[in-house]
């Protein structure tokens, strides 16, 4: 049985013959360590030809319906039958739902490999010490425990109790379903999880919220995490596609820094809040839509933070968080190397809290710097901020300008096809700077590139930011170049 000291990572099953569990077996013998086979998923289940086949060790689970799984509800007692010759075949381990009142099961396979689990498709339980010690007291093999995250604040609680529980008893896999809960998936070293469970890839999740299984072993080096392991984060209401993850984390790598960086989708900033003492980070990013928000939860701010109105990094010193901005050496690093903006006409793009960093940097650069929005009251109210002028985006035909800074998320996913400046307004020689940084060619700058202009992308943009705040919770120099492979390769990956 497969429970040693790091966290294995198990790969969900889901195929529906069983030759298609037997090719994913060999596929995947690379990056898995055991493989959870669903057999509620697989119609011709032959259990001896899993086991002949087997490259690495196998937890056979059978979910009911009501466990969110696909066994008829009706044929308990079918199941029951299944899970018994699963034990009498002498599987590595065997699942239990501890709800199922299968306990001729559980007695067969204690102390060789059960996994007792217990699952809330609804929400996050206020019990959970009860129901662990409920099921702690049967003296399965390990405790498995999944509930499923409305907030950020069930994602506390749940690393909360997972803590409380570390080294008490049996073996404890805590997981919180959902994209609130990703994070759970990866942190399980943490408190001594044997194992966590992947996707073979993305679009073949067990259950919602699995991460694949290259992205944990790369990406988050899920099985090297332990109780010594620094947690940073990244903050926001849609983080789950960010390339900063594999950014942080592939610097942390090459600086062999033991810590991780996990996203943290929040749903509001008071959940965020109240789950903080729980995630016991030691730094996090701050992305959409919180940069403003976070400074009354500051015990301190950077003067450029301050003055910008935004923090986008945040230090933890002695249980104080302390707020600074390394939005600017997002704009000014990229955009240095290619002109010194001093005494340049900048026109940017966007009222949001990018183009109000973008605008405070460049004007403290000595660029001329001139906002415009499709609303230039928006635009006028940056202007004021940060000591610049401002007009309405029906102005961009008319005005000069050296550098032009795309500030909006116009040409994303979100907003694909588009661009808001228009070609006859770009010019041979000048540099267009797209804050967009997926796709990495967006339409501005493909029109950019055609008018002969220089063009800086959102990549270099997103490194330039992260490089900061890497400096700042580590004190030691990035590693610039890994950085930026490892964005690039996130982005390759994502189109696959």
């Amino acid at each position: 049985m497969l429970l040693g000291d790091r966290t294995a990572i198990a790969v969900s099953l889901t195929e529906e013959t069983t030759a298609a569990v037997v090719d994913r077996m060999v596929a995947l013998a690379p990056v898995a360590d055991l493989f959870e086979v669903r057999a509620d998923y697989v119609r011709d289940l032959d259990l001896a030809a899993l086991l002949a086949a087997r490259t690495k060790p196998i937890l056979l689970t059978c979910r009911s319906e009501s466990e969110g799984g696909r066994f008829p509800d009706r044929d308990h007692e079918a199941r029951r039958r299944l899970l018994s010759e699963a034990v009498r075949r002498g599987f590595d381990l065997v699942d239990a739902e501890a709800r199922s009142g299968f306990s001729d099961v559980v007695a067969a396979k204690t102390g060789k490999g059960l996994v007792l689990s217990w699952h809330d498709l609804e929400g996050t339980p206020e019990d959970l010490d009860a129901i662990h010690d409920r099921m702690a007291a049967q003296n399965p093999d390990v405790v498995k425990i999944a509930v499923t995250a409305r907030s950020v604040a069930d994602l506390g609680r749940l690393l909360a109790f997972a803590g409380r529980r570390a080294g008490r008893g049996p073996r404890l896999v805590a997981l919180a379903m959902g994209p609130l809960g990703v994070a759970s998936r990866v942190l399980g070293g943490r408190w001594g999880a044997p194992f966590t469970f992947a996707s073979p890839e993305n679009g073949r999740e067990a259950a919602p919220g699995q991460l694949p299984a290259a992205v944990l072993a790369g990406t988050y080096r899920a099985r090297s995490i332990s109780s010594s392991t620094r947690v940073y984060g990244l903050l926001g209401s849609d983080v789950l596609r960010s390339l900063s993850p594999a950014i942080q984390n592939r610097a942390f790598a090459e600086r062999a820094i033991d810590a991780v960086y996990v996203p943290l989708q929040a749903e509001s900033m008071s959940a965020f809040v109240s789950a903080l003492p729980s995630l016991d980070l030691s730094g996090f990013s701050v992305t959409r839509p919180y940069k403003g928000e976070i400074l009354p939860h500051l015990a301190s701010v950077t003067p450029n933070a301050a003055e910008a109105g935004s923090a986008n990094t945040v230090l933890v010193r002695d249980g104080r968080l302390v707020g600074l901005s390394t939005d600017g050496d997002g704009v000014l690093v990229p955009l240095r190397r290619r002109l010194d903006p001093a005494g340049r006409a900048v026109a940017i793009v966007g009222a949001g809290g990018g183009a109000r960093a973008a605008a405070f940097a460049l004007v403290r650069a000595g660029a001329r710097v001139t906002v415009l929005a499709r609303r230039a009251g928006q635009a006028a109210e940056v202007a004021a901020a940060t000591g610049c002028a401002s007009a309405g985006l029906d102005a961009l035909p008319g005005l000069r300008w050296d550098v032009l800074v795309n500030a909006t998320p116009v040409g994303s996913g979100a907003c694909p096809g588009r661009t808001l400046v228009p070609a006859e307004t770009l010019r041979p020689g000048a540099v267009v700077f797209d804050m967009v940084y997926e796709p990495r060619e967006t339409p501005l700058l493909g029109a950019a590139r055609a008018k002969g202009c220089v063009t800086i992308d959102g990549v270099e943009m997103l490194v330039a930011q992260a490089v900061g705040q890497f400096e700042a919770w580590t004190g030691q120099p990035a590693p610039i170049e890994a950085m930026a492979e490892a964005a690039l390769a996130a982005i390759a990956e994502a189109r696959a």
